[in-house]
């Protein structure tokens, strides 16, 4: 009997040698009972990144990247979790479940997924057809005024949709396929009354939407007659395969560029991606016209430490630059804009000024963060108390988002030079209050000197994860003994919690969480916590000091509160107090519940 997945990724974990994987990409040296060598992920000169063999892990103390030989193979090689998995296990001789990326009752899922791939695939080759074979010739028109050229219709594999109702439909279902799928995978749609089926894209040239692997994911088709009232592109709607903020317009096609230069270009459609293609930027993506999302920020960074946006040179376009920006500082991306003359989109000022002037543009174009504060300037009184307060409202979360602390201080610098003698403690601590208020997860640290920054991990709870991640039986005593309420942390604390809540041993349910999609909390967050040489000593002993610590923080903390409650009610009649109370106030240190914690140099 085949195994399970969940054992699948257990045993690929245990058995694969990590060093040997990384060292084919990164020269690793032994330092101690770790290597080290220089990180795959960022450019540096001193070596930061570590492989425990011990542990199974990688780890980078500069970039924070980190995790299992799966996602040193899914960063490296680009590659999703099931291929990278897949790799591996074939690599080790182990048998992976003939059902694919899901077991037991998600076997239904994926069999749908592999029907939805079909029916895409099906629907490209028919799209294609009616574009190679000039059965719409209008297409073929609109396609060379706009300087298409076959090559390029090739490369991205555009077809034609004819202007029938039910032709794709038609065509589909004497393939085998049935409306339910059509309808599911977004090609049609079922009329709200008739229920009557119906081909979604009609008399449109098609760009097929494809993601990082290749795979046709969506379709969205540019409209060929121009006195119609349908809207100009129309894309696929949100399916099993498809969804818009996971998905960059081809990245499939540039993604070797991307990662041969060290950059890619961001566009906002389809058309403007394909023209900068025409003229030797192979590195142009397309956003599809939505601000971008931190999973597809995520996804550049598998090929590219730099982004440059080229949108539209109106108001509107700069507008959705800004909007668009947040995602990429917060993966770490050193972001810039381009800014083309306003009366340019980048098709019209390729076609006038030409490939050098672009990459002169390109050479040049201005950092997010400076583009951003200007944008932010211009719309504020700078000369009133209320205008500064609404720059940094509005920068605030920009400089929170960025990734590197160097980098936040630059930031707070050039956000000083608009708001001219305002004390640089006074602004700080103003950002960090809006950090605090619109990003809970992050502690107020205006006490403080410095760049706005993330508040470090809970040590107390940082370590009771270690606990559980590293020993079952200091998990066990955590289980029993720890109260969820205790805790406080709101980037740790979703593990800790999915791990109390769940029986079985740590590795084995995150690997299950891991092949399900459903990992609770930040995975970066493991490798840097298991990189931790800190001993564990007794681990159940530990567990139990841990437990308790806790226990005794927690009831400090709601003395204090309780305390405070009572001081305020009394405010305006202090006389009023009885005496007990007033002795209590005064005494409150101990009134702290007693518990007795063992020494033992945690």
């Amino acid at each position: 009997m085949a195994p399970s997945l969940k054992d699948v990724i257990r045993q690929v974990k245990e058995q694969a040698d990590i060093v040997a994987v990384v060292g084919r990409t990164v020269a690793l040296h032994k330092a101690g009972n770790s290597y080290k060598g220089l990180c795959p992920f960022h450019k540096e000169k001193t070596p930061s990144f570590h492989v425990v063999p011990s542990k199974g892990i990688y780890h980078c103390f500069g970039c924070k990247a980190g995790g299992s030989v799966i996602d040193f193979l899914m960063h490296t090689e680009r590659l999703e979790f099931i291929e990278a998995l897949r790799d591996l296990a074939k690599d080790l001789g182990i048998e992976l479940p003939a059902a694919g990326p899901r077991s037991g009752p998600r076997d239904g899922d994926e069999e749908r997924r592999r029907a939805l791939h079909s029916v895409n695939d099906f629907a490209l080759t028919w799209y294609r057809a009616n574009l190679t074979g000039n059965r719409h010739p209008v297409a073929s028109t609109y396609m060379e005024k706009r300087g298409i050229t076959p090559e390029l219709a090739e490369k991205f594999s555009l077809g034609a949709a004819p202007a029938e109702w039910a032709a794709l439909k038609t065509a589909a279902n004497a393939q085998g396929y049935s409306d339910d799928i059509l309808v599911e995978a977004g090609l049609c749609k079922r009329h709200e009354e008739r229920g009557t089926v119906y081909d979604r894209l009609r008399n449109r040239l098609i760009f097929p939407i494809r993601d990082h692997l290749g795979r046709v994911v969506g379709f969205g088709g540019r409209r060929l007659a121009e006195d119609s009232d349908d809207a100009k592109y129309l894309n696929s709607p949100e399916t099993p395969l498809y969804h818009k903020g996971r998905t960059l317009y081809g990245l499939d096609v540039a993604g070797k560029s991307i990662g041969d230069t060290g950059y890619a270009i961001v566009t906002e459609g389809y058309m403007d991606a394909i023209m900068a293609h025409r003229y030797g930027f192979g590195q142009a993506i397309a956003s599809l016209g939505t601000a971008l999302t931190p999973e597809q920020a995520r996804l550049i960074k598998r090929y590219a430490s730099r982004v440059v946006f080229l949108y539209d040179g109106d108001d509107a376009g700069r507008n959705a630059m800004l909007r668009a920006g947040e995602a990429l500082l917060g993966a770490g991306i050193d972001t810039r804009v381009i800014l083309l003359p306003k009366e340019d989109d980048p098709d019209t000022f390729l076609q006038r000024e030409g490939a050098d002037a672009l990459a002169a543009l390109v050479h040049s174009a201005r950092e997010y963060f400076d583009f951003a504060l200007d944008i932010f300037a211009k719309a504020e009184d700078l000369a009133t108390l209320a205008g500064q307060a609404e720059l940094v409202e509005k920068a605030a979360p920009l400089l929170n988002a960025m990734a590197g602390e160097a980098q936040r201080a630059a930031g707070l610098n050039r956000l000083l030079t608009y708001l001219g003698t305002l004390p640089r403690e006074a602004v700080l601590r103003t950002i960090q209050r809006i950090s605090a208020e619109k990003r809970p997860r992050y502690e107020d640290r205006a006490d403080e000197p410095g760049p706005p920054q993330r508040a470090p991990l809970d040590p107390t709870e940082r370590f009771a994860l270690k606990l559980m991640l590293e020993s079952e039986k200091a998990l066990d005593v955590l289980r029993a003994e720890l109260d969820v309420s205790w805790l406080s942390d709101a980037r740790l604390d979703p593990w800790i919690l999915f791990l109390l809540s769940h029986d079985g041993e740590a590795a084995a349910l995150i690997a299950e969480a891991e092949s399900a999609g459903a990992l609770p909390g930040d995975p970066a967050l493991l490798p840097e916590i298991l990189a931790d040489a800190h001993p564990l000593g007794d681990p159940a002993l530990a567990a139990r000091q841990i437990a308790a610590r806790l226990k005794k923080r927690h009831h400090k903390k709601v003395t204090r509160e309780l305390i405070d409650s009572v001081r305020e009610h009394y405010r305006n009649d202090p006389a009023g107090l009885p005496e007990g109370i007033l002795r209590m106030i005064h005494e409150e240190n101990r009134l702290a519940v007693k518990v007795e914690v063992p020494r033992s140099g945690l």
